[in-house]
């Protein structure tokens, strides 16, 4: 981000009139979520953290949003691990092969 660019940010977070506690925990959990995407992988957290502070304040993306993308990844994962799961269990019965 440009000078410029901070500074309207700042302005923006500053007169942000939400409940701040609450766009904390939204920036942390779409962070969280811009992590998983290959342009974001390698940045810093901080970057990241203020990408998706700035996402969340220019309305780019809402609460709804953040909520059902990472509701439906949590559903994902949890799903690859229990299959997973299954997988390891299905191999420890089979019996060993020399």
């Amino acid at each position: 981000m440009s000078v410029k660019n901070d500074k309207e940010f700042d302005a923006k977070l500053m007169n942000y009139d939400g409940d701040r506690y609450d766009i904390v925990v939204l920036a942390s959990t779409w962070a969280k979520e811009l992590k998983k995407k290959q342009e974001y992988k390698n940045q810093p957290h901080a970057v990241v953290i203020k990408v998706a502070l700035d996402d969340i304040l220019t309305g780019r993306v809402t609460k709804d949003e953040v909520l059902r993308i990472s509701k439906e990844n949590l559903e994902a994962e949890l799903r690859a691990q229990e299959e997973a799961r299954k997988e390891a269990e299905r191999k420890a019965k089979e019996p060993m092969r020399l």
